[in-house]
């Protein structure tokens, strides 16, 4: 069902009409009782606030999942103006989808508004209505929610990394940075680089906030980082000027691999006959691996591991070789043979190794070789096999060296003719000249050979057992390989594929940065207690650098802080009501704990304002409106119709849910992610409907409840709008401004008119002033007080007394009229003058309802020098 609100004009008492759904705009309009005769010629039905053309009012059928408001207009009469707002309004009707839950996002919550999870997004599935109270509030709010937006298709992952390699940040991408203090998961400065440093494995991680920040409580998982052996760490607060991170230099780019170079598949009769299973013999050879460089990386590594070390049925004294082939070329070029390398090992241990190919301007190697485990030898040419089928010499490229012995080991450094390798027990080092191989993208091709035993191969004349063998080839019909494969454990793996660059990872120096590195330990979830470091008020300036967690200096920050990259100039920020809304948020204990990250300008400044309930006012100056009880404040500005027209005002009838669950981050649970229910006044379970919201820079479950309660209040208290169109001159007030407004449609005694004429006593102080309109001023505040009942003409006023509302001074200051007729109005005692000058505006109304005080929620411009300003109620009960 559909329910349709009709309120005639200037009726307090509204219809209710429910219509079924799924008919059309035509049909809607037909059974709606009461619209003026001109409707259908003049009328303007909008959906969601858009008109829709009047020949389509007969096929559009509103869908209740789409629609959050169907209204009924009239053009604006008279008055000047477009004719476009659509508050100027003679009928006014608002088509409430009952599944929906409220008549329209805009038309709801006043001044401050409910934080959505993720912004306008709410957990739908526990909702019964298609638009949620708290995202209408999100919509409408003068304070809006210090949430996180969503809209953009991501959803905003904040703790969960795992070891080190997650929360990595994308290119270019933002880098988080914390408001106030709290536990915060930092994101990698690039990707972790994790290496063979001789038999152990080492990782190498950097972690980032924008900014400068107060690090402490650094963790790794649940451990303190400081307890942990085998890890080294650096931190560096991130101020202009500090000594750069030591401990990483480098940045890489990991492909993490886990291919196998197979060997051969032999035959499991004998272990070295080759297997023809596969139908294809070629098949059963060893295969190559090929694996790509990121873009002109300074060097670039094969971590390879044999898993189940390197042995022959478990001997530590027969020595076996592996051999591998490399194939280089840059992309779309041609190949260029690498030196074939020898591995030798008899261990049951596994077994770490790597292969860099290093880019450089000086290649000059010095020979070397390990001479039992590890990389042994380097060829630069190796016969071919005679025995069938007969296979092709060998040949590195020449500029791996074109004369001297083919090959290095341990025995012959000196005599080699092998160039530009370096040999290790763990480490296998090509050296590639610059002007030979420029830098760019590389292919690398890898291939192993068959296992051998060393005591049976003679490196100087490239034989086992006195054969020139092809290793990655057989002899014979059927094969055989040169060595069976029984009892042999020589699994090899490519591990990762990585590019390295020798340039520090950080982007700049105005980070704050924990860098870490672990030596065959998983870096696990690395958090920190973070604070943002600000400068706070002093008293004369914004010059005391403080972890602080008042909003106030955090939202100067956001706008002028070295962070900006475009910082709003100092002269256009209005550090007094800065200055003053901080000495609001400690004495009201108001505090924001945030991370903002991935957020514009904007949205950071909304959070963080938010959390001290205001809003940013960018304009022609920045500062902040702070929503507040203004019980004890006296209006900045008087509306009456002597200095407004079309006034109008707007009622929404929401459906409150129960209550919301309240998602936020709790500093009593370690910032865990904590939940809580927070029911609205009146009910006491979630049995009926709830709302999900997700409160943001709020970590005390106290302050959440407040705010959910806050939130909820103002469905109630903050419902309805008013607007008025004035002159410029007129306004003199903005956004979140208290405001005292007069109009017949609010009381039906009311008046208002223009000093011209003050009369005072001897003393000074005014007795009497005289208007420029007549006005009905109430006497007597009792009926027993009339001297002759019979003979008093005001009938209508007995009872009563006049209130008398005078702006003057900056302020509206109210005062109660002892009497007057016509245009004049008497004090009694008399009032002190405080400024009050010719051509003040002044209202009069029954006492203590002189006029009704409002909230500026936006003021919008008009031609001619004209604004629309739309108004909320002040609603004290917010605070009580």
């Amino acid at each position: 069902m559909i329910l349709a609100v009709y309120r005639d004009t200037f009726s307090f008492s509204p219809q209710v009409v429910r219509l079924p759904e799924g008919e059309t705009l035509q049909v809607m309009r037909s059974r709606m009782p009461s619209l003026p005769d001109e409707f259908d010629e003049y009328g303007v039905i909008c959906i969601n606030g858009h008109p829709v053309p009047r020949d389509l009012w007969g096929m559009l059928r509103p869908k209740p999942q789409a629609v959050t408001e169907i209204t009924f207009h009239l053009p604006a009469q008279g008055g000047g103006g477009d004719g476009k707002n659509i508050f100027a309004t003679i009928a006014s009707i608002a088509l409430t989808v009952v599944s929906g839950g409220i008549a329209g996002g805009t038309l709801l919550g006043g001044l401050t508004g409910a934080s959505v999870a993720g912004g306008a997004t709410v957990a739908s599935l526990a909702l019964a209505a298609g638009v949620s109270l708290a995202g209408s509030l999100l919509i409408s709010a003068l304070v809006p929610p210090p949430s996180i937006e969503t809209a953009k298709g991501r959803a905003v992952q904040n703790p969960g990394a795992a070891s080190a390699d997650g929360n990595l940040l994308e290119p270019n991408g933002p880098i988080p940075r914390v408001v106030g203090e709290r536990k915060v998961y930092p994101p990698l400065a690039a990707e972790p680089f994790t290496y063979f440093s001789g038999p152990d494995e080492v990782v190498e991680a950097a972690y980032i906030l924008a900014g400068p920040h107060r690090i402490r409580d650094i963790r790794l998982g649940a451990a303190s980082v400081s307890g942990v052996p085998d890890i080294d760490f650096e931190v560096r607060e991130g101020w202009p000027g500090e000594i750069p991170i030591g401990l990483i230099r480098r940045q890489s780019r990991t492909e993490p691999l886990q291919a196998e170079l197979r060997g051969h598949i032999v035959s499991d009769e004998d272990g070295r006959t080759i297997s023809t299973v596969t139908g294809d013999t070629a098949t059963a050879a060893p295969q190559v691996q090929i694996v790509a460089t990121r873009d002109a990386p300074d060097e670039h590594q094969l971590q390879v591991i044999f898993s189940q070390g390197l042995h022959r049925n478990g001997s530590e004294t027969a020595l076996l070789r592996v051999p591998l082939r490399l194939r280089l070329r840059a992309i779309g070029g041609s190949w260029v043979s690498l030196p074939e390398l020898h591995f030798q090992g008899a261990t049951l241990r596994q077994l770490r190794a790597t292969i860099r190919l290093v880019w450089t301007k000086d290649a000059a190697a010095t020979p070397s070789a390990s001479g039992s485990e590890g990389w042994v030898e380097a060829r630069k040419a190796a016969p071919g096999q005679a025995v069938a089928p007969a296979s092709q010499a060998f040949a590195a490229d020449p500029y791996f060296g074109t004369s001297g012995p083919d090959y290095m080991d341990a025995a012959n450094l000196e005599a080699t003719g092998v160039q530009h390798v370096e040999l290790d027990r763990y480490t296998a080092t090509i050296l590639l000249d610059e002007a030979v191989f420029p830098r760019g993208r590389y292919e690398i091709e890898a291939q192993r050979g068959a296992s051998f035993l060393a005591a049976n191969y003679s490196p100087a004349a490239y034989t086992c057992s006195g054969t020139v063998w092809n290793f990655w080839g057989w002899q014979g019909t059927p094969g055989i390989i040169v060595m069976s494969r029984d009892q042999v454990l020589d699994t090899l793996y490519i591990l990762r594929s990585v590019s390295i660059w020798n340039e520090p990872p950080l982007p700049s120096r105005d980070l704050a940065v924990i860098a870490v590195r672990a030596r065959n330990r998983a870096v696990d979830r690395a958090s920190c207690v973070a604070g943002g470091w600000v400068r706070d008020w002093d008293g004369t300036g914004w010059n005391d650098w403080k972890v602080t967690d008042n909003p106030a200096p955090h939202l100067r920050d956001i706008w002028a802080g070295s962070e900006n990259l475009d910082a709003v100039p100092q002269d256009l920020i209005d550090d007094q009501a800065l200055a003053q809304w901080r000495l609001h948020c400690i004495s009201k204990g108001y505090t924001c704990n945030a991370l903002i990250e991935d957020q514009s300008i904007d949205d950071a400044a909304r959070i963080v304002a938010s959390c001290g309930y205001a809003k940013p006012i960018m304009s022609d100056i920045w500062s902040v409106s702070v929503d507040r009880d203004r019980s004890s404040e006296a209006p900045v500005q008087l509306f009456t119709p002597r200095n407004m027209r079309n006034f109008q005002y707007t009622k929404a009838f929401a459906r409150v849910p129960e209550g919301f669950r309240v998602n936020f981050r709790d500093a009593s649970r370690d910032y865990d992610a904590h939940q809580i229910s927070v029911f609205r006044p009146g009910s006491s379970d979630d049995s009926g409907r709830m709302e999900q919201i997700t409160l943001e820079g709020i970590v005390h479950e106290a302050d959440a409840i407040k705010r959910a309660e806050y939130d909820q209040n103002q469905a109630q208290l903050r419902s309805t709008f008013y607007s008025w169109e004035a002159a410029a001159e007129s306004i003199l007030c903005r956004r979140g401004d208290l405001i005292a407004v007069q109009h017949d449609m609010l009381t039906e005694w009311s008046g208002a008119g223009r000093i011209v004429a003050i009369i005072t006593n001897s003393a000074g102080d005014i007795v009497e002033i005289q208007l420029d309109t007549p006005v009905e001023v109430a006497e007597y505040p009792f009926l027993d007080q009339v001297p002759n009942l019979a003979e008093e003409p005001n009938l209508a006023l007995l009872g009563r007394r006049s209130g008398v509302a005078i702006r003057h001074g900056g302020s509206v200051a109210v005062h109660p009229a002892s009497g007057g007729s016509g245009s004049s109005v008497e004090f009694s005692p008399p009032i002190d003058p405080d400024d009050i000058g010719i051509g003040d505006l002044v209202a009069v109304g029954a006492i203590g309802k002189e006029t009704l005080r409002l909230m500026v929620f936006g003021v919008t411009p008009r031609p001619n020098f004209e604004a629309t300003i739309t108004a909320v109620d002040e609603a004290p009960e917010l605070w009580q």
